[in-house]
């Protein structure tokens, strides 16, 4: 259970990977594959972020797929905050309405912890006679 410090002397606690439940992992995986398609699209369309002559292309995405690239964060948040010193738990429509810093805070720690996958490959000892 991860304690993070947020901004303007604020704390939360996230639930590890191993503690959410199948149905919030598959909520917050349907989110990322979700903004991967948009991703996606956006490279297709020939956006470059490093390119800011390209940001234009945004104008010819739709609501939904920019919708599609705000909710990964969003679902992280609200699959991952156990508990904060902000009041009531965020929900899909109040953790919008979180100041932006604390947003971004909270959405890189619950990312980090989403996909700190465990490693489950072996431990291969390097001396050891390779199998041809």
């Amino acid at each position: 259970m991860p304690a993070i410090n947020l901004p303007n002397n604020q704390s939360a606690i996230l639930y590890s990977r191993d503690e959410i439940s199948e149905r919030t992992a598959r909520s917050i995986s349907r989110a990322y594959m979700k903004a991967a398609g948009t991703a996606a699209k956006l490279t297709n369309l020939g956006f470059d972020e490093a390119k800011p002559e390209t940001w234009t292309i945004f104008a010819e995405i739709s609501d939904e797929d920019r919708d599609n690239l705000d909710g990964y964060q969003a679902a992280l948040i609200v699959g991952l905050v156990k508990s904060w010193s902000l009041g009531d738990l965020p929900t899909a429509d109040s953790v919008l309405d979180l100041a932006k810093p604390v947003f971004e805070a909270l959405a890189e720690a619950c990312a980090n912890e989403f996909n700190n996958a465990p490693d489950f490959s072996p431990d291969i000892d390097p001396k050891a006679p390779i199998a041809d």
